[in-house]
């Protein structure tokens, strides 16, 4: 339980910014804060291993976007373990943890612009990328910030550019997010529901996105003060749990978007007794006479496939 004389040491902090600040040592002192940081980095951790289990078992050799999923969960994993670090260490510990969890998080958005990438013009994939790059600058000075804060060497750089890190790390995910939602809309022969119900394994991939989503909204807010009374001072459980669903939505579907959709649109067509055609396979069929103008012959809205009425 917190004393009285360490809620009066910790109220200049409070005072001192807007935003609620990170402890800089392990919150031993309080238990409430030690229970919530200790269950969020368990949470994220365990699941992490779990997550890499499952990509190793599901990956195909040679895949470059499997290969990066997994290093992606890999990187993240040390970060969900300073609890058990104390002072000297803490500090250092902490931060050096923080540099493979940057590197993740940039990863993630890469990961993210190839399996979207299908679904962009030229055009908007170089920005989607060419954006990922330009930002990495703010995190090699979040990276000087993690190790002048926890280590008591400067705390001001650190509390100005916290509250701006979700601006830095994940506008991409919600354009991807809001994206694959309205690809499904537009551009296939089923809704969401229909997707849901043909594929369970995607509807699960729909909610946790839509769950990260949330917790970015939860991530500003902890991060800016407005949830300073309801949590306790300087913990922070809401990217932890952010994180966990992206890298959810990452393993749950290992390939891209379009890979997957189609496979599910061919195998939902057939279930409708339609038969699916791809023109990867038949390269004569578009030339041959009347292939065209068959009434029986039915355009989807992807490219490369035609459908049959059986």
């Amino acid at each position: 339980m917190t004393t009285s004389k360490n809620l009066r040491s910790l109220t200049p902090a409070v005072e001192h910014v807007d935003l609620v600040s990170r402890r800089v040592q392990s919150p031993d002192e309080d238990r409430a804060a030690l229970v919530l940081e200790a269950w969020s980095q368990g949470l994220m951790t365990g699941s992490l291993v779990i997550m890499a289990a499952v990509t190793i078992a599901n990956m195909r050799p040679g895949v470059l976007l499997h290969k990066l999923i997994l290093l992606e969960l890999i990187l993240a994993l040390a970060h969900g373990t300073f609890i058990f670090a104390h002072a000297p260490v803490y500090g250092w510990y902490l931060a050096s943890s923080a540099i493979g969890l940057i590197i993740s998080w940039s990863l993630h958005n890469v990961i993210a612009w190839m399996k979207n990438r299908p679904f962009m013009g030229r055009k908007l994939s170089l920005f989607y990328i060419g954006t990922i790059i330009l930002v990495q600058p703010y995190w090699v000075a979040e990276i000087y910030a993690n190790f002048a804060y926890f280590n008591d060497i400067n705390r001001t750089v650190y509390e100005k550019i916290r509250p701006w890190e979700a601006l830095f790390r994940d506008p991409w995910w919600i354009y991807t997010t809001c994206n694959l939602f309205w690809v499904v809309k537009k551009h296939y022969c089923f809704g969401i529901v229909e997707l849901v119900r043909e594929c369970p394994r995607f509807g699960l991939m729909l909610a946790s996105m839509c769950l990260s989503m949330v917790f970015i909204v939860l991530d500003v807010l902890s991060v800016t003060g407005a949830l300073q009374s309801a949590m306790p001072l300087g913990i922070n459980p809401f990217w932890k749990l952010c994180f966990m669903f992206k890298c959810l939505c990452d393993t749950i579907i290992l390939d891209d978007f379009k890979t997957a959709l189609d496979n599910l649109s061919s195998r939902w067509l057939a279930r409708q007794g339609v038969q699916v055609l791809d023109f990867r396979e038949h390269p004569t069929l578009p030339d041959e006479p009347g292939a065209r103008n068959n009434g029986d012959d039915i355009s989807l809205k992807h490219r490369i496939t035609a459908v049959h009425i059986a």
